[in-house]
């Protein structure tokens, strides 16, 4: 199992909102997840270190869903205000 931190709180306490969907991203070692959050509501992560690659700071409120291409270029997220935001995603390692 690995453990994923969303953020950590000014006190020094880990915050982990509400996941509402995750992705895995194909060929990578990647995976997406959006949740319920005022300031960040969707994240890449790394599934070997669990630390975080990418933030996707235009995905407002809560990010009720995502999708992700079948080639692991383009996502698509989903959000609170009813608009649809698409990502590229290549990563490189």
């Amino acid at each position: 199992m690995k453990k994923f931190t969303w953020s950590v709180a000014p006190s020094g306490d880990v915050v982990n909102p509400v996941v509402n969907v995750v992705k895995f991203v194909p060929r990578q070692n990647l995976v997406l997840a959006g949740c319920s959050d005022d300031h960040v509501s969707a994240k890449c992560f790394d599934t070997l270190t669990g630390e975080t690659v990418e933030e996707f700071h235009r995905v407002s409120g809560n990010c009720f869903t995502l999708d992700i291409s079948k080639d692991g270029a383009l996502a698509c997220f989903g959000d609170a205000s009813g608009a649809l935001h698409f990502e590229n995603v290549n990563y490189s390692f």
